[in-house]
């Protein structure tokens, strides 16, 4: 893998394939001048695959203005809301009894969501593993619910309790 390569979405927004404690990700951040800011997101390789292998769900969310949320594992989710024009990619958590956005994403301007769906093949020609990576849903674990609910991926808040 070629580390630290960068696509510009605009507005000093970038999406950019590198390397963080010994795993590959796939970074969209906010940049001021040469440094990332605390705007932004940073994906493992099945969080990537699962936004790419549904952005055409997303797409036309985005595209009729109705809302829906896409579940890419963990507590990160992508998400259109309706009549609004952007997408928001961002990691939530689980306060008390109701999971709710955090500040850690991106909100990706219309202009900035049509480039990244630009740059999707690059970064797939980037990270070749990433045509080995199976979602976890997939995977012979969560042949039963009770894979499901005892996954971290699929069940962040609760996988403990089962």
């Amino acid at each position: 893998m070629n580390s630290n390569v960068s696509f510009a979405l605009g507005n000093g927004r970038y999406v950019k394939v590198s390397e963080w404690k010994g795993e590959q990700r796939v970074d969209l951040r906010e940049w001021e001048g040469d440094k990332p800011t605390k705007k932004g997101i940073s994906l493992t390789l099945m969080r990537w695959k699962n936004l790419v292998d549904s952005i055409e769900y997303v797409d036309q969310a985005w595209k009729s203005g109705t809302a829906y949320q896409l579940h890419l594992g963990g507590n990160v989710y992508c998400s259109v809301r309706e009549a609004n024009p952007c997408v928001d990619i961002r990691q939530y958590w689980k306060p008390e009894d109701k999971v709710v956005p955090c500040k850690k994403g991106l909100c990706l301007r219309p202009d900035e969501y049509l480039r990244l769906k630009l740059i999707i093949p690059d970064v797939g020609s980037l990270v070749p593993e990433l045509s080995s990576v199976v979602p976890c849903m997939f995977q012979s674990d969560h042949a039963n619910q009770l894979g499901y609910l005892r996954c971290s991926e699929c069940n962040p808040n609760d996988y403990t309790n089962w």
